[in-house]
Formats: C-alpha cells, sequence, structure tokens
C-alpha cells in the first residue's frame, strides 16, 4: 500500500513499482490507509512522512498497533532527527529526498524476505 498525498509522487511510484513486479494500492490519507488496513493487511507499506490527517509518527504507531507490515517511510525533508523518530514510532526503513527508487526497490524486497514473503524479481 502507497500512502501520498502527492499525486506525481504517487503516479512516479506506482509506475515504478507495478513495472518491478507489485501490485500497488494507493491512499491519499491516512485515514483512508487504516480503512484498508483494517480491509486486509498489505504485504508492505510505503508512505511519505507527513500524510493528510495523521502524521508520519502517528500513523505508524497506530498501524503497529495492529500489525508487523514491514513500513519504509520516505521522508521529506534534510532533517536527520525524523528518520530517528520515525523508526523508534514503527517504521522499518527510512529513505531521505531525493529518493532513488532502487534504494527503495531493495529494501522492499529485504523487508519482505525478513517477513516471509518471497520477494518478486
Amino acid at each position: 500500500m502507497l500512502v501520498c498525498a502527492d499525486s506525481v509522487v504517487t503516479d512516479d511510484l506506482t509506475f515504478f513499482l507495478q513495472h518491478s513486479g507489485f501490485q500497488v494500492s494507493s491512499v491519499v490519507e491516512s485515514m483512508q490507509a487504516m480503512v484498508e488496513m483494517g480491509r486486509r493487511t498489505p504485504d508492505v507499506i510505503v508512505m511519505r512522512e507527513n500524510s493528510r490527517r495523521l502524521n508520519g509518527d502517528e500513523l505508524c504507531i497506530r498501524i503497529r498497533e495492529l500489525s508487523d507490515v514491514p513500513i519504509v517511510v520516505l521522508g521529506q525533508g534534510q532533517e536527520e532527527l525524523a528518520g530517528g523518530e520515525m523508526l523508534e514510532m514503527g517504521a522499518d526503513a527510512y529513505l531521505t529526498s531525493p529518493l532513488d527508487p532502487r534504494e527503495l526497490l531493495a529494501r522492499i524486497r529485504s523487508l519482505l524476505r525478513r517477513s516471509g514473503h518471497p520477494p518478486r524479481e
């Protein structure tokens, strides 16, 4: 699941991940992500650090209350402390801007291997 309010980022990441073999569902805001989590748990969640209605750390905490699904947070700034805070709140990986799509893909595959899901090639 991709949680991102920026349609350009969502479109780019969806295209990249789909062409890497993943099925991608996306939501615009954090509350929608929580609704989707109630319906079915995704294999991995990729989210922007600041999402609508719930900020990233609040969303990580809420997801962790429901599931141990791997969470990758995409940072929006250069603030060094944000990554550590997001990891403390439940994220499994934190990537900063500018985003390297190959690193995102490698992190997702690594987290899926560790969680028992077969990696996609």
